[in-house]
């Protein structure tokens, strides 16, 4: 038999070392490489998907906001969120939420006081009607508060308060902070956050108003120096009469110091004796300023005269950005009753 050599085996050598090393990794690399391929088309194939799904999501929501103007809870949250526009005036972007804000506190306060809209042409007429509402609005209080940051004059968080915590006062009494949350939330459905967005909204197309307004600055200054010497509201008003921006009222019977009169009342109600004359301050709802002289008053109760001195300019404004084609709106609003209610007072806006 014969016997096979034997394989002489080769010295340990680092060479030797580093071969084999070699050799090994060489045969490793043919399970690695193709686990590498499968997890960067597994990242590449989740990121194609991802991007998919958002470009779906996005053109749903689109399609929702501007074509099928979705007016629901979750396309309100939506718009806050991304912070989308719902209309351009003059330059300056509006946002879609506020217009939505506006709209839906309207349309919970409407249904609080006659029930639930129904999918009839009088409720959707109806519909309509606060959307343009809401819509003109939204574009008015963002051209005013762009302006008035412009000016360095916005509205401060200390204003914002100032407003609360007289709306916290309902019928005499006090409301706490969560008492006075579930009020807003029932009549309009917006949270304390929304409520003072809402505040600051109107609070600058008043503070705006005043501010551009030098024609209404220049009567009042004339009446305030013409009611230095003379008290007589009367007179006051035939000297004024032909004048366009200004108005004069009396009252027949009293009224409650807490009426809904832009604040008259309340002011009539803090001057100190019958006969007293308040200076000018600018109405609750912002349309002008006001001066009050209190006629007579009986407990919570009183009557007075008071001067009215109307904001043109702002309204002069707005109709010449629109006359120019200078507001840009991404969906189609009815025009609906374009005829002019007065605003109601923030006061107005809270209910128990």
């Amino acid at each position: 038999m014969i016997k096979g050599k034997k394989k002489k085996s080769k010295a340990i050598t680092q060479q030797n070392l580093e071969e084999s090393r070699e050799e090994i990794l060489a045969k490793g690399k043919k399970f690695r490489y193709p686990f590498q391929y499968a997890k960067h088309r597994l990242v590449i194939i989740t990121i194609l998907i991802s991007i998919v799904a958002l470009a779906t999501f996005g053109i749903i929501g689109w399609i929702q906001l501007y074509k099928v103007q979705n007016t629901s809870d979750v396309m309100y949250r939506f718009t806050r969120a991304f912070g989308l526009p719902v209309a351009k005036i003059d330059g300056v972007s509006v946002r879609y939420s506020d217009y939505l804000m506006l709209y839906r506190s309207s349309i919970k306060s409407i249904e609080r006081q006659q029930g639930t809209l129904d999918n009839s042409e009088d409720s959707n007429r109806l519909r309509d009607y606060y959307k343009r509402q809401a819509l003109s609005s939204a574009e008015e209080y963002s051209y005013a508060m762009a302006k008035l940051d412009e000016m360095g004059k916005g509205v401060t968080d200390a204003e914002i308060d100032e407003v609360i915590n007289e709306h916290k006062t309902i019928d005499g009494e006090v409301r706490s902070d969560s008492a006075f949350s579930g009020i807003v939330r029932d009549n309009f459905g917006l949270s304390i956050d929304e409520y003072r967005r809402m505040i600051k909204l109107s609070l600058a197309k008043k503070k705006y108003s005043a501010e551009i307004d030098s024609r209404a600055k220049s009567l009042v200054s004339e009446i305030t120096k013409a009611l230095e010497g003379e008290k007589d509201f009367g007179k006051i008003s035939e000297a004024y009469k032909n004048n366009d921006i200004f108005d004069f009222e009396t009252l027949s019977e009293m009224v409650d110091s807490t009426n809904l009169d832009s604040g008259r009342a309340s002011k009539a109600m803090s001057l100190k004796e019958v006969g007293d004359v308040s200076e000018g301050f600018i109405s609750k709802n912002g349309d002008g300023y006001y001066f009050v002289k209190l006629t007579a008053r009986e407990g919570n109760k009183v009557k007075y005269d008071s001067i009215w001195v109307r904001f043109t300019e702002f309204d002069k404004k707005m109709q010449e950005i629109r006359n120019d084609n200078k507001i840009d709106e991404y969906i189609e609003v009815e025009a609906g009753d374009e005829s002019k209610e007065e605003e109601p007072t923030e006061k107005e806006e809270i209910k128990d």
